[in-house]
């Protein structure tokens, strides 16, 4: 019968950015996406989405940021799929009211800014934590050869 794992032991063994080497570069690829798209939109007036793309964000605060935060139990990873969260989050409530905010959105953008560079050197962090200390599988020992 196959084991039932606990988040925590999930987490450990297929999603720690800090030991597995294909999740901290996707941390860090899309940090410094992120960061690079933001800086580019800095000072540019903001665009309303349409509908659709407003219920998107909405599924993926509700539905994906809470399940990946049950998951992913890192301080770093979390704050990364936040940052995700309230840039999500930003989009929704400007959707609702955009002029409301013009007066402070270089103000914003340059928070959200600083945000994904937090984010980046974090992931940057994990990327090089994870290639220092290779995950080891549960069929793998420290002596035995690969």
């Amino acid at each position: 019968m196959p084991e039932k794992l606990s988040n925590a032991q999930k987490h450990e063994r297929m999603y720690c950015a800090f030991t597995h080497r294909r999740i901290a570069w996707s941390f860090a690829t899309l940090c410094a996406l992120e960061f690079f798209v933001t800086w580019r939109g800095l000072d540019k007036p903001v665009l309303r989405d349409g509908l659709f793309e407003l219920l998107y964000y909405i599924l993926l605060i509700v539905v994906c940021a809470l399940m990946l935060m049950r998951v992913l139990r890192c301080f770093s990873e979390r704050f990364v799929v936040g940052v995700c969260t309230l840039v999500f989050a930003k989009a929704v409530v400007l959707w609702f009211a955009p002029t409301r905010f013009n007066p402070v959105m270089g103000l914003i953008e340059r928070a959200f800014l600083v945000l994904w560079a937090i984010a980046l050197v974090m992931s940057l962090n994990m990327l090089v934590r994870a290639v220092r200390n290779p995950h080891i599988g549960p069929d793998q020992l420290p002596g035995q050869a690969l």
